[in-house]
């Protein structure tokens, strides 16, 4: 298949696999209504929280990367870095369980317990490799 046509076949699937809602701002703009009234009325809040965080985390592993691949040096330097980075990224954290009016406290337990479920004796290896293979 020609290139062309290849990419052309592509944008055709992806469009097929596209949401409706996703495609058309009408139904998405009464999406974001639904979805504010059963927030009350936090949707921006956890909109921006959650991209927020995205971008937080995508900026502490941006620090991570240039440390391993382009030799930016760890030192106190980029370890402050990562302190910032870190701190914003708690930041749209607590945004989160503000917008999702959950106590952080919450948050943190809930995930113990999870990992309590799933390491009940610590760290196993057995367990990742049984989930690798799933």
């Amino acid at each position: 298949m020609e290139e062309k046509e290849y990419f052309k076949y592509y944008s055709r699937f992806v469009d097929s696999v596209t949401s409706a809602i996703s495609k058309d701002d009408e139904l998405f703009i009464g999406r974001v209504h639904e979805l504010s009234q059963k927030l009350n009325g936090n949707f921006s809040r956890l909109d921006n929280a959650i991209a927020g965080l995205a971008g937080e985390a995508g900026e502490v592993a941006d620090v991570w990367k240039k440390i391993k691949y382009h030799n930016l040096e760890y030192n106190a330097e980029t370890k402050d870095l990562f302190i910032k980075e870190l701190g914003d990224v708690c930041w749209y954290l607590f945004l989160t369980a503000l917008a999702l009016d959950v106590p952080f406290e919450e948050i943190i337990n809930r995930n113990i317990d999870k990992l309590k479920k799933r390491h009940p004796h610590g760290f196993s290896e057995a367990y990742m490799v049984e989930k690798k293979g799933a």
